[in-house]
């Protein structure tokens, strides 16, 4: 008996540790799940009032969906802002409900004032969005009943509350988690840029432009991923006491440690075609490639002991890989490609090294200037104006819900609330995310429908139709932040399954809830369309004059001595941001209409030389603490970063002709300018430098040409 039960306890220990524990998204729909449960089920098995748990189970979802990761204290403090918000919010749409012309007024005013205030910063984002759901929710539960006002407030709240006792007593217990689960996603998201990127060694040239678009896209997680360490490190640092501000360094090291493997993982020491073609031992290059699979595979591993708090454990494989390859690699020591390939080797070496001396790593950091930092907010009047984004974004929503409640109300839409949850999950910042995100809703709404007649004829009872739900919001949970068109699916699955146990017509509302759905979609996808339409070509030359002004900085805080580690670090960073906003500008480009991408190829062929050109610095980079630069390669430096200047002064169209050719003159000769220094075995780098300076005349031939077709 004592056996059974001890093989019991290690199934579930085992179940929670490796299935709830490392994964933040099972973990997340384990927490809503729990909340529902504990809510619905005695609400239909004991009090038999299906209102009452349906309502309960929505303020639930509201308070997750609005949830952000924040101190422990901070998510005190934004629940508690949260749980007023939703109380006066729902108490205004309940009051005003029945008086349609005030309701409309009273709308509007909500809808603006939530989205501009939820623009101020991520806290009050996440909380203001929750806000919004609870409006829709108290619409669909106002609809055909005749309870006193406070009914449904209280019940909303009293779900959100719940949730968030949940949520903040795991907090409680490990206050730590968030900033955990960040550096892990960051970490795993590196892992798989790394794994992705193996792919190359040896490249082939029949899939190297796909390879490039899906690690630029990668990249753009991996920088969004360090960005959201950021903000909650800075979180954590505000509202931390002075004794847990030494447990907070050591994760601000940690974050350090993930920015020093990105440079690394980015970093191209030469053309893989061109070394593809060069090395003739294909066995070496896959070797390479093999070994990238395992730092993915490391990264993975101690991404992993992050989230349960278990000593990483360094593979003893890597070490064999490592040694086997560079017996590999001595055997070519008389080759021309000997002393590019070495520098690969000691990347990925380095690389190596980071994760098995972590603690050495990152342990000369000193994260005691970052204590002063604070998230990034922005002024009520900053957002005030209507030339910014979040004011436009406002105005957007708050007619698009105006018109749909126009629509539900002269033309008597049954349920038609769904208008305007639907116009609030699929409105983005831009055209091209908002018609994305009406795929991924229309879709996936389809077949949810089939799913939910299905499920709902398989599962007629109670207890089967509340079943459905919390299996429903489960599956919703988990796959809302991997896959939208799966998360919708299932979250249609438990409207259905709600609306079956408050009225029995989980099937009769099919029909209204896909009209809904589509004309919600629409009316979003209009208003962005037309109201104040940013089309990425208007922001292509800020985003590529940026790129080239924070890659220059980047590539000079390498070569120049002046510059402290702190500003090499920063400049780094946010050579990285501005490439991948860069980088997305292009992505959203391509979802546009035909007639609104300007010059998108010249924006292709610019978008990847700059990513090219970080690529080639962030190899630079790896290596600036080896050895000192010779004068030479020094003076080289220095002309590759005059064009840089050169470049970004023609995109302010500050550069004349004469300065462009004479320039152009002094590139042309950096090829046998490079064949001499490669001569002299004190210039070691010449090569990585040579291929900044490749990419960087490339960059004034192609902004040239833009200024010839001005």
């Amino acid at each position: 008996m004592n056996n059974g039960i001890k093989r019991l306890v290690d199934g579930i220990t085992y179940i929670w540790v490796n299935v709830f524990w490392k994964s933040p998204n099972h973990l997340w729909a384990l927490k809503v799940t729990v909340s529902i449960a504990c809510l619905l089920i005695p609400a239909e098995l004991i009090f038999h009032n299906s209102f009452i748990g349906t309502t309960l189970a929505l303020g639930v979802v509201a308070m997750a969906l609005g949830e952000t990761d924040v101190h422990p204290v901070g998510r005190i403090k934004s629940a508690a802002i949260a749980l007023l918000l939703f109380f006066v919010a729902s108490s205004l749409v309940t009051i005003f409900l029945p008086h349609p012309a005030w309701f409309a007024v009273v709308l509007a005013v909500m809808s603006f004032s939530l989205i501009l205030v939820g623009g101020i910063d991520s806290r009050l984002q996440g909380v203001t969005f929750g806000a919004m759901l609870i409006i829709v929710y108290t619409m669909l539960g106002a609809d055909g009943n005749d309870l006193e006002w406070y009914y449904q407030p209280v019940l909303l709240t009293i779900g959100a509350f719940i949730y968030s006792l949940v949520s903040i007593s795991l907090l409680y217990f490990r206050p730590y988690r968030l900033l955990q689960q960040q550096l892990a996603r960051g970490f795993h998201s590196l892992a798989e840029y790394i794994d992705l990127k193996a792919n190359l060694f040896p490249s082939d040239p029949q899939i190297q432009v796909t390879l490039r678009n899906q690690l630029a896209q990668k990249n753009i997680e991996l920088a969004q991923q360090i960005e959201a360490c950021k903000q909650d490190l800075y979180s954590f640092s505000g509202e931390s006491s002075q004794e847990a501000l030494q447990t907070v360094d050591h994760y601000y090291r940690i974050w350090f440690l993930l920015q020093a493997m990105q440079e690394r993982a980015i970093s191209s020491h030469e053309q893989y075609d061109l070394l593809s073609e060069q090395v003739k031992n294909s066995e070496l290059l896959d070797g390479f490639g093999r070994l990238m699979r395992e730092i993915a595979s490391a990264a993975h591993l101690y991404a992993d002991s992050l989230l349960t708090d278990q000593p990483y454990k360094h593979p003893l494989s890597l070490k064999w890989t490592i040694s086997a390859l560079q017996t590999m690699l001595e055997a070519e020591k008389d080759e021309p490609h000997y002393l590019t390939l070495s520098l690969l080797m000691r990347n990925l070496t380095g690389m190596e090294i980071n994760l098995r001396e972590e603690e050495k790593t990152i342990g000369q950091i000193d994260v005691a200037v970052f204590h002063s930092r604070k998230p990034e907010r922005n002024s009520l009047k900053a957002l005030l104006n209507p030339t910014h984004p979040r004011f436009r974004f406002a105005v957007r929503l708050t007619l698009s819900w105006l018109l749909g409640y126009g629509f539900m109300f002269y033309l008597n839409f049954g349920k038609g609330s769904w208008i305007l949850m639907t116009s609030l999950i699929v409105f983005q910042q831009t055209y091209s995310a908002t018609r994305l995100r009406l795929f991924h809703r229309l879709f996936g709404t389809l077949l949810g429908v089939v799913a939910g007649v299905a499920l709902t004829q398989l599962l007629p009872t109670v207890p089967g139709h509340i079943l459905l739900m919390i299996g429903s919001i489960y599956l919703f949970f988990y796959w809302l932040k991997q896959n939208y068109t799966i998360a919708v699916i299932f979250i249609t699955t438990f409207v259905m399954g709600a609306f079956d146990l408050l009225a029995n017509e989980g099937i009769a509302v099919i029909f209204p809830r896909v009209i809904d759905t589509i004309v919600g979609g629409v009316l979003a996808y209009l208003s962005v369309r037309f109201i104040w339409p940013n089309w990425q070509y208007k922001q292509l030359p800020g985003l590529l004059l940026n790129a080239v002004v924070k890659s220059r900085r980047y590539f000079e805080s390498i070569y120049d001595g002046a510059i402290t580690e702190e500003d090499y670090l920063h400049n780094r960073r946010t050579a990285y941001n501005a490439d991948n906003a860069l980088t997305s500008a292009w992505k959203w480009m391509r979802l546009e209409p035909k007639n609104v991408r300007r010059n998108q190829d010249r924006a292709f062929n610019l978008t990847n030389l700059n990513h090219a050109l970080l690529s080639y610095i962030s190899a630079l980079g790896v290596h600036k603490s080896a050895e000192d630069l010779s004068e030479k390669e020094l003076d080289f430096c220095r002309d590759v970063s005059d064009v840089l200047r050169l470049v970004s002064e023609m995109l302010t169209r500050q550069a004349d002709e004469a300065q462009i050719a004479s320039y152009l003159q002094k590139a042309n000769c950096w090829d046998e300018q490079m064949e001499v220094m490669m001569n002299d075995p004190g210039n070691r780098r010449v090569r990585l430098i040579y291929n900044i300076a490749h990419v960087s005349r490339e960059l004034l031939l192609e902004a040239r040409g833009i200024i010839i077709d001005q």
